[in-house]
């Protein structure tokens, strides 16, 4: 990146910041700006053309994923859904970076953070919102029985590849 590009990022986060500061934006509106700041200069320089791009495209999508979840956070259906919402989120930002990339060949990496994040925020949601698993005594009883079987589950099958 030349001086030029990143001499009017670092103004646009000084002034952005700035702003902040003074009280003069809230901090949602901030995260909003910011993470527009970011998008906005991935497609002037031309989104998709360049592989480069995605160095503004990732805190950009990040960005508007919190920003997003800050707002969502506000609505009381989504907020009995927990921080799951929040890991599915940025997920779905990885997923936009996956889109970027998918112009490019063998550049398939953000499929594996966004698939990652969002089965966690899932998780996060199912374990939340289940009595069942709240009550995590019997836990102290399944974890070796299920590790216990697995091991076995490895020998048998590691017994049959000696052969």
């Amino acid at each position: 990146m030349d001086k030029k590009k990143i001499g009017i990022l670092l103004i646009t986060i000084g002034i952005f910041i700035l702003l902040n500061t003074l009280n003069l934006i809230s901090d949602d509106i901030f995260l909003y700006l910011l993470s527009g700041g970011f998008l906005f200069t991935y497609f002037i320089l031309g989104a998709r053309k360049h592989y480069r791009n995605i160095g503004f495209l990732i805190p950009g999508a990040i960005l508007l994923a919190i920003a997003l979840f800050s707002d969502l956070e506000r609505i009381n259906s989504i907020d009995s859904l927990g921080g799951g919402v929040f890991f599915i989120m940025l997920g779905l930002a990885f997923l936009i970076v996956f889109i970027h990339t998918s112009a490019f060949k063998k550049w398939d990496w953000p499929i594996y953070p966004a698939g990652a994040l969002i089965l966690f925020g899932l998780f996060v949601i199912f374990v939340d919102n289940n009595d069942f698993i709240q009550n995590l005594e019997y836990l102290n009883y399944l974890t070796p029985i299920i590790l216990i079987g697995l091991g076995g589950y490895f020998l048998y099958q590691n017994k049959g590849d000696n052969k």
